[in-house]
């Protein structure tokens, strides 16, 4: 029987993916979920070299926009590819909607990248926790609304996979106020600092990110995308700093200013970018 939200679909990169039919978005498009869930947030991230750093402090992965479970999934695979690593994972899913994964589930003959965690799929969307056998890796799901659940968030994330739909049809969470929230909860510099990593590559989302206090740079090229975004909240952390480039198509942009950003607020967020890249760039 048809789904009446999400169907199967083969992307024009031939990848397996799904689509929503509601808001007409296809997850991961076009290069698939598997292939932009290891190049975009595992490997730009470079989980598996921070896994295999040797300490025991638990590594801390907030991963925004648990959907499909490709990035987590990607990110199981890799803790799992590393053997015996020496550090500790704890990953904590955020999602509001659990339909899609059950979805995904459902089908999960489809999705190559299922296999062998079909079970930890299962706790999860059941009771909301899964850990590994040598409770080395443990995995939590904080199911509701993000914007409400940030603000009682105990863990800070030293890794940020942010992975919500797109502002067309998601836009609360690509605010100002959204990412100062998410900002208050991350790690100091001198407590190993904080990286988030997101596909957008929007010059309002990066306004965003500067005027709720993160530093913010270029990510990496993923599907059809040139550039994406990473940000952090230590100048150091970042590979690949916006400079003058950017901050000439920032003043050329029509769409600048941050979806909650009001008119009487425009000049003052002229400045802070201003400002920002003065000091910064």
């Amino acid at each position: 029987m048809d789904h009446p939200l999400f169907e199967i679909v083969v992307t024009t990169a031939g990848a397996t993916s799904i689509r929503n039919k509601l808001v007409n978005e296809i997850m991961h498009n076009p290069v698939g979920p598997w292939i932009e869930a290891n190049s975009l947030y595992i490997e730009q991230s470079k989980l598996r070299q921070r896994l295999l750093e040797p300490t025991t402090q638990e590594l801390v992965l907030f991963d925004v926009g648990l959907g499909a479970a490709a990035n987590s999934l990607a990110t199981l695979a890799c803790f799992d590819s590393v053997g015996d690593a020496q550090r500790p994972l704890k990953m904590i899913s955020f999602e509001k909607d659990l339909t899609l994964l059950e979805f995904a589930l459902a089908h999960a003959d489809q999705f190559e990248h299922f296999r062998g965690y079909e079970n930890a799929l299962a706790e999860i969307l059941k009771n909301g926790y899964w850990e590994n056998e040598k409770k080395t890796l443990s995995w939590s799901l904080r199911h509701g609304d993000f914007l409400e659940l940030i603000e009682t968030e105990a863990e800070k994330p030293h890794l940020i996979f942010y992975d919500p739909y797109s502002p067309k049809v998601n836009q609360d969470m690509w605010t100002t106020a959204c990412f100062k929230k998410l900002r208050q909860h991350c790690r100091v510099p001198d407590d190993g600092g904080t990286c988030l990593y997101t596909y957008s590559q929007a010059t309002r989302i990066r306004v965003s990110l500067i005027a709720a206090g993160f530093f913010v740079g270029y990510g990496t090229a993923t599907g059809l995308k040139t550039e994406t975004t990473e940000a952090a909240t230590g100048i150091e952390l970042l590979k690949r700093p916006l400079g003058n480039q950017w901050f000439t198509r920032w003043q050329k942009s029509h769409q600048r200013y941050p979806f909650d950003c009001a008119q009487e607020q425009q000049t003052e967020m002229d400045q802070a970018v201003q400002q920002y890249m003065n000091k910064w760039a």
